[in-house]
């Protein structure tokens, strides 16, 4: 097998150039897979220097403490002795996220038995977390609907905004935080992500010196908010603790109509605290939610992506009928875990070396102690005793433990293996929230409309998922569209005012029977507002925005071209010679409902259908 891009780097000078150069293909999906594929085949640990300070101490072995060589690496066996020799490796990378907001930071920089802190805590929380499938699956049902409800009103939507919606409500729901934190989680948790994904992996490569600061103060803000919460589920003292405790009991009690008897994460801590005080259960939550989060964002994302991208999506909406038909059909899970193992959602994991080359000499390279090594799951997952697994199995049936942990279990060999919350907490919401958007009817990726290029998941250093334009046929799922049109009247004001007054109440029958021959328009009225500076139309309308504007151009076309003669900037007159001009005026002027909301009773039903559906009725 050829070797260009271990070519590549191996010609580029070693330092900053080398170092852009690996970036670049790290960060490149494609180039990443092919690296990976080299680096496979020819069985190796990448040394590269880190661009993650440019201050120069030296240590003892004459190496930079700061400007250091980082040791990348891809082969499964090593990364699997990285995740379970707790005497050769810490987390210690994870401290600069703060030690006291960031589980993984609490772990000693330092050999430690199996007995550690860091195990504890991991203890504490498998058992606050411990819920079975089905209240797992509710909330995420409920979540997703929460989050849905605006981003969906749209023909055109983010997926990577949608996903990390969903993974906030849930969150929300899960731990028992009031539904006025969403705002506050949604801000921290992207503080948190973003910190982790450049401390993790992007710092060495890339300066961004704001994002730890940023990320510290972020996790301190939401680690003071749960503290407060776990301190109301044990005893709310002060009056607006009560008061506010009164309301999250209400919140919940909603919630416990779909899920009964369901008690929240935050609730369970406070109840069995041990011996932990209140920062550190804190500590436990926080870090556990912007991991939950960022997952979910970015497993939504990279699943969707990679069926549009290796066409599978015909096999993927076939699967998720069979899902809904039988919640239990394992097929789409497997395609969205068959996925993620080709592009792991935390595609990079740092680890410091503590026992000076723990992996013995690898074609005579020696990695020391206090070194940094990358762990490249992404390649690790391509990897198991037998063969590499480059290319997408559509009938793959099992998971990777590096992808969403291994099982909880007391075996020694097996209990560090990457033993996260991902495939009892997260894994449920992310199966929920790809099979609901593969349900969408018309589901496709968007078209540039300045290049024509098909938009794609983008990221940020090749790690965070931030954006992934999509559209559906949104009238195929919510009918009834709004139209809210405030037109300036002309000056003198009292004059035009009056004019248009009277325009309407002499032009109502004729507008009564345009709008019960259209057979499209639920509701209509006019308002002056603003003083009688203003003219607003209010209408609810099925169907196509410039069809019904055109339709109104060509049948009440007089009545319209008498009210624009009183209305500032109005299009060329009579508008039935100039529709184009007419309907992009009216959008010119019309007004989204706020924040993007719309509510419909009856989301799938015309004017027609419930005109048949009462017709006789009084």
């Amino acid at each position: 097998m050829t070797t260009p891009h271990l070519t590549a780097l191996k010609a580029a000078p070693n330092g900053a150039s080398h170092n852009h150069q690996l970036f670049s293909m790290l960060c490149d999906n494609a180039q990443r897979t092919e690296l990976y594929q080299e680096l496979l085949s020819h069985p190796q640990v990448l040394p590269f220097t880190s661009r993650a300070d440019t201050k120069f101490r030296s240590t003892d072995d004459g190496n930079s403490e700061y400007h250091q060589t980082v040791y990348l690496l891809t082969q499964r066996a090593h990364i699997e002795q990285a995740l379970t020799d707790t005497a050769a490796f810490s987390n210690a990378p994870y401290l600069a996220l703060g030690s006291g907001t960031f589980m993984l930071g609490l772990d000693k920089d330092q050999p430690s038995p199996a007995s550690d802190e860091h195990l504890a805590q991991r203890k504490l929380a498998m058992q606050a977390f411990h819920y079975d499938a089905t209240t797992i699956g509710t909330l995420s049902a409920v979540a997703y609907q929460a989050a849905s409800t605006l981003p969906l009103k749209s023909r055109n939507f983010d997926l990577a905004l949608l996903a990390e919606q969903a993974a906030l409500r849930f969150v929300g729901f899960l731990f028992g935080f009031a539904q006025s934190d969403i705002a506050l989680l949604e801000r921290t948790t992207r503080l948190a992500y973003a910190g982790m994904s450049y401390q993790m992996f992007a710092r060495h490569f890339v300066t961004s010196p704001g994002t730890l600061v940023e990320t510290s103060g972020g996790m301190g803000a939401l680690l003071i908010r749960v503290a407060q919460l776990i301190d109301q589920y044990q005893n709310p003292i002060s009056r607006a603790d009560i008061d506010e405790a009164k309301t999250i009991a209400g919140e919940l009690a909603e919630l416990q109509t779909f899920v009964p008897g369901f008690q929240p994460v935050l609730q369970r801590l406070a109840a069995t605290a041990g011996g932990f005080s209140g920062t550190e259960l804190a500590a436990i939550v926080v870090g556990s939610i912007a991991g939950i989060v960022g997952n979910v964002q970015a497993s939504v994302s990279i699943a969707l992506s990679q069926l549009f991208t290796l066409d599978l999506m015909d096999t993927a909406k076939a699967a998720a009928q069979a899902r809904a038909a039988n919640p239990r059909d394992p097929a789409l899970q497997a395609l969205v875990l068959e996925a993620l193992r080709l592009q792991p959602p935390a595609p990079f994991l740092p680890r410091k070396v503590l026992q000076a080359n723990p992996f013995g000499d690898v074609e005579g390279l020696r990695i020391p102690a206090n070194a940094i090594v990358i762990l490249a799951v992404g390649a690790a997952t391509r990897q198991n005793a037998s063969e590499q697994l480059h290319s997408f199995r559509k009938d793959a049936s099992t998971d990777d433990p590096l992808i969403f942990g291994g099982p909880p279990d007391n075996n020694p060999a097996t209990r560090y293996l990457h033993q996260c919350l991902g495939k009892h907490i997260a894994l449920p919401l992310i199966t929920h929230v790809v099979q609901q958007v593969l349900l969408l009817p018309g589901l496709d990726r968007v078209l540039d409309s300045r290049t024509a290029d098909i938009g794609v998941l983008t990221k940020r250093w090749g790690f965070n998922c931030e954006s992934f334009p999509l559209q559906y046929t949104v009238d195929k799922a919510l009918i009834q569209q709004s139209l809210n049109v405030v037109m300036p009247i002309k000056t003198p004001l009292s004059e035009h005012a009056e004019m248009v007054k009277k325009i309407i109440a002499y032009g109502a029958p004729r507008i009564q029977l345009r709008l019960d021959q259209s057979r499209h328009v639920h509701f209509a009225w006019f308002n002056l507002q603003n003083n009688d500076s203003e003219l607003a139309l209010h209408t609810v309308f099925d169907g196509d925005f410039d069809a019904y504007i055109e339709h109104f151009a060509l049948h009440v076309g007089p009545l319209f071209d008498q009210l624009l003669e009183h209305i500032q900037n109005a299009p060329p007159l009579p508008v039935a010679e100039f529709p184009k001009e007419f309907v992009d005026t009216i959008r010119r002027y019309n007004q989204a409902p706020a924040g993007g909301y719309f509510y419909s009773a009856y989301p799938m039903r015309t004017v027609d259908d419930i005109q048949r559906a009462t017709k006789g009725m009084p």
